[in-house]
């Protein structure tokens, strides 16, 4: 296969979709709702969780002292928040320590948020989303809010957002792909396609390129903004930035292209057999049964235990994706495309 030729196939479609308003409009629409308007939706349950959460310290503090990433040893605070801070014996009263370390360290009534600690004595604190590295002696302590729920409610939502993000490499080969043999008959320039002096496989990897390049470049787009507006809207609340975590960055590099060449290439095969776009779209929707699977098995937990799960079941969907790419091969023929066109 001679990779400039297919590029010259792919350039041609990419300038057929910059003048269809249809493809454009899908284009824009689907990824801007998805990202923008899906991420606020689905981070306010998130927020209301986790202010109730925090509402929920019993202790009460008069500070007066502010720390903020450094490295503090060998000292005794009291009245401060501490922010970022690494902590080495020291002696902390009556003190907020937000995502710190320490080790050899004295907590006495202080309030421990999203902190590791090692060989610490905690008396009198409330604890939130503690790490507790080992060692600790806790002692009058308690572990407040519902921080199990609000976890297991983040996991749910950030996973159903990136199920919803990786249906638009799906979808919107439905609508590009779906064009690409029909549009060529409705413009009356399938013959002249037809008729260049390239191999099936050339033809089929232009095809395939320009419809992967406009809906990856969407996708990841997409996958920006939602990021994005997740990260901004929840952290006043958390305190950090929840994504991109290793999940969401395997899902788009490895799973949603994967997707998306199933769809491409049996959307392009599907518009090589039927003479209208409405029937191609039809039948192409089909092609999202890969991604309700996705869901079921996120919802069920199987694909939601880890990143390798997620890379088995991409590594499953590009031995699909092979698979049809030899069916396509072996089923596409250029001469009964002219023959069977009316």
């Amino acid at each position: 296969m001679k990779l400039d030729k297919a590029i010259i196939v792919a350039k041609k479609d990419l300038a057929e979709f910059r003048r269809n308003r249809y493809i454009l409009g899908t284009l824009l629409i689907m990824p801007l709702i998805v990202s923008v308007m899906l991420p606020i939706v689905y981070v306010v349950p998130i927020n209301q969780l986790s202010r109730q959460t925090t509402d929920e310290v019993t202790l009460t503090f008069n500070i007066t002292t502010d720390y903020s990433d450094t490295k503090l040893s060998n000292i005794t605070i009291t009245d401060a928040y501490l922010d970022d801070v690494e902590l080495d014996n020291c002696v902390l009263e009556n003190c907020i320590v937000k995502r710190s370390t320490a080790i050899k360290t004295i907590f006495n009534s202080c309030e421990i948020n999203r902190t590791t600690a090692g060989d610490c004595l905690i008396y009198g604190c409330d604890l939130i989303e503690f790490d507790d590295g080992g060692g600790n002696t806790i002692r009058d302590s308690q572990y407040v809010g519902g921080n199990k729920q609000l976890d297991d409610l983040k996991d749910l939502m950030f996973n159903v957002l990136l199920i919803l993000l990786i249906m638009i490499p799906v979808t919107i080969p439905t609508v590009t792909a779906s064009y690409s043999f029909v549009g060529e008959k409705v413009n009356k320039s399938l013959e002249p396609l037809l008729a260049t002096p390239i191999t099936d496989l050339e033809l089929l990897a232009g095809k395939s390129g320009s419809i992967f390049a406009v809906s990856m470049g969407a996708t990841w787009f997409s996958f920006i903004v939602a990021v994005v507006i997740v990260d901004v809207l929840t952290y006043p609340e958390f305190g950090y930035y929840p994504l991109p975590n290793t999940y969401w960055i395997v899902g788009m590099v490895m799973l949603a292209p994967a997707m998306c060449l199933m769809s491409i290439l049996a959307n392009v095969i599907i518009s090589s057999k039927v003479n209208d776009v409405r029937v191609s779209q039809q039948i192409g929707g089909v092609i999202i049964l890969p991604v309700l699977l996705f869901f079921i098995l996120s919802l069920t937990g199987i694909l939601a235990s880890g990143v390798w799960s997620v890379l088995l079941f991409s590594a499953a969907m590009f031995l699909a994706d092979g698979a049809i790419l030899l069916v396509s091969m072996r089923i596409f023929r250029r001469e009964e495309i002219l023959v069977n066109w009316k």
